[in-house]
């Protein structure tokens, strides 16, 4: 159930990944979940620095994670950030031998044949079918199929995890990922009956004890409710799935009313985050709201998982407990092919999270 073709091409225990996550993505984070068994990835920008310290910045998270674990580790690079310093970055992955380098948002054949010589392996963000086999045929190793569900940037597509992963598995002989509202066992064991070789979660490691967002972006995402994230941004054609806020509330209500201006004056307007070298103006509002806790004047991406993560603990924790829960379905089920007449779910559920 847990080993196969993703856990030996990743060398990781279990198949579960940790999502890019932007800026939240911090090396002792990335450490924490290799060291729980899946795969720890350090985000594009953690934590946020200007574009000309921002290798070094990601360098520095990579050499963290190395410190605290011996296990592989990964590394985000979103293909729509890559600008004059992409060859530094790739040059500066390879250099710090990272495992896994995962990209989005472009193709990913920019890319795959000076990693793939550098002996790293290659993981490739979809959010649609097309995308998937344009990633096979640049020879990426695996992909992670990203529904609608999922917090941050989403595909224009809309399309669900539920139905985007089979098929994606249909299309493609390489392994599947499946990403976008999965946070726990129950998560885990959809994704496997769907087709998939693993998962990617970024929400639930947020709340890691791990994770170096602000512990009022944490506490939000523990407290949140079913209906606690909302889409912004459609009417800019950046569909990001955020934390629902009054901010982010009268974001949405913009996008409804076709307001332009006044979205993109509001999101102008968010107070500067870093004194003398503040981000851009969308970078700024995920910054006040993670790393500075700031709910008010910015907006946090999470997913609709937001609502399945009830503590804060740590990664490997949280990757345990998946486990756990998913090894208590899988007995279900057997007792279900057996003809035996399955304890409820919701026992099994308690006893796999003591």
């Amino acid at each position: 159930m847990f080993k196969n073709r993703v856990t030996e091409i990743l060398g990781i225990e279990y198949p579960i990944l940790e999502g890019g996550m932007a800026i939240a993505g911090n090396g002792e984070l990335a450490a924490a979940v290799s060291n729980g068994g899946g795969l720890g990835v350090v985000s594009a920008n953690p934590g946020w620095s200007p574009m000309d310290e921002r290798i070094e910045n990601v360098r520095r998270h990579i050499q963290r994670a190395r410190e605290l674990t011996s296990k592989p580790i990964g590394a985000n690079v979103p293909l729509f950030f890559l600008d004059n310093f992409a060859d530094l970055q790739i040059a500066m992955l390879i250099e710090e031998k990272v495992d896994v380098v995962i990209t989005s948002g472009g193709s990913p054949k920019i890319l795959t044949p000076k990693l793939k010589q550098a002996g790293i392996k290659m993981i490739h963000v979809v959010s649609n079918v097309r995308q998937a086999i344009g990633a096979q045929a640049a020879g990426v190793d695996i992909v992670v199929c990203e529904g609608y569900e999922a917090g941050g940037i989403e595909g224009s597509d809309e399309l669900t995890t539920m139905v985007l992963t089979p098929l994606v598995v249909d299309a493609v002989d390489i392994p599947v990922v499946a990403a976008g509202g999965i946070a726990d066992g129950r998560g885990y064991m959809a994704a496997m009956a769907l087709g998939a070789d693993g998962v990617q979660m970024g929400t639930a490691f947020l709340a890691a004890s791990e994770c170096h967002v602000h512990q009022r972006f944490k506490e939000a995402i523990v407290n949140s409710s079913d209906a606690a994230t909302l889409m912004t941004q459609r009417i800019l054609g950046r569909l990001s799935r955020v934390l629902r806020t009054e901010y982010t509330q009268k974001m949405y209500e913009m996008d409804r009313r076709n307001a332009v201006d006044e979205l993109k004056a509001l999101i102008a307007s968010v107070p500067p985050s870093i004194v003398g070298r503040n981000p851009s103006p969308t970078i700024n509002g995920q910054y006040r709201v993670q790393m500075l806790g700031d709910l008010e004047n910015g907006d946090g991406a999470a997913g609709q998982s937001a609502a399945l993560v009830r503590n804060i603990k740590g990664a490997a924790d949280i990757i345990a407990d998946v486990v756990a829960e998913a090894e208590a379905i899988a007995r279900q089920w057997g007792a279900l092919a057996s003809g035996a007449r399955p304890e409820s779910h919701q026992s099994a559920r308690t006893r796999s999270a003591a």
